[in-house]
């Protein structure tokens, strides 16, 4: 495992050769301003982006026409649902979905428990979402606007305040943010498993081809 940077992050993503995220930074005048920054994995290189530059990784052709409609673009997460729709999701559970000409679909929240579900990945035409209040993880239809059913509760401790969740290898990895771990659900059997145990919290996990990144409270790591 290797340290590549820590900063005060507001949002990170994978691309094709590495990553985008913003931060917050402090200027010399004292005040605070968001910086958007790519990682290009292949020659190991941090470089300083444009805001444009990040919201054409983020949202990609149609981004701007996006834009109009989404009013805050940084501190959410966006999954392409199909080839003509995505799913942008916001920490209070609102949920919009969004085609590619920019057109709001839908806009509502998604919660179960009163608490709201973040952290989209997309399995076939669901959404899976973790909910870190409730210790749990649901499948979500977006067609029919409705839980299908839930993994884990707080009454058990199958996941402990998990925080994000993706889809590789016909599994979902849940990090857990107060057990340190990421979990596994096999999406064949619906077995959890242990992946990877950190000796600190954990917030994100994802992929770029063969490497593999997490968000630690002490900063970004390739594992």
């Amino acid at each position: 495992m290797q340290k590549l940077f820590n900063a005060d992050l507001l949002d990170i993503f994978p691309i094709e050769r590495g990553f985008v995220y913003a931060c917050k930074e402090t200027l010399q005048n004292g005040n605070v301003a968001v910086a958007f920054y790519h990682y290009n994995q292949e020659v190991d290189i941090f470089e300083k982006i444009p805001v444009s530059s990040y919201i054409n990784h983020k949202f990609g052709e149609t981004s701007f026409d996006v834009m109009r409609v989404l009013g805050n673009f940084v501190t959410c997460d966006v999954v392409n649902i199909t080839s003509n729709t995505r799913a942008v999701s916001y920490a209070d559970g609102t949920l919009k979905v969004i085609g590619n000409a920019g057109e709001l679909i839908s806009d509502g929240k998604v919660e179960y428990l009163e608490n709201p579900a973040i952290s989209p990945a997309v399995n076939g035409a669901d959404l899976w979402f973790v909910v870190p209040e409730a210790n749990a993880v649901i499948n979500y239809s977006v067609k029919h606007n409705r839980i299908e059913f839930r993994i884990g509760s707080s009454k058990d401790k199958t996941f402990c305040h998990p925080s994000c969740i993706k889809v590789y290898d016909n599994k979902l990895f849940i990090c857990n943010t107060n057990s340190y771990k990421i979990r596994t659900i096999d999406l064949s059997s619906y077995t959890v498993a242990d992946y990877y145990l950190f000796n600190e919290p954990v917030y994100k996990y994802f992929r770029v081809k063969d490497t593999e990144y997490a968000v630690l409270k002490s900063g970004v790591y390739s594992l």
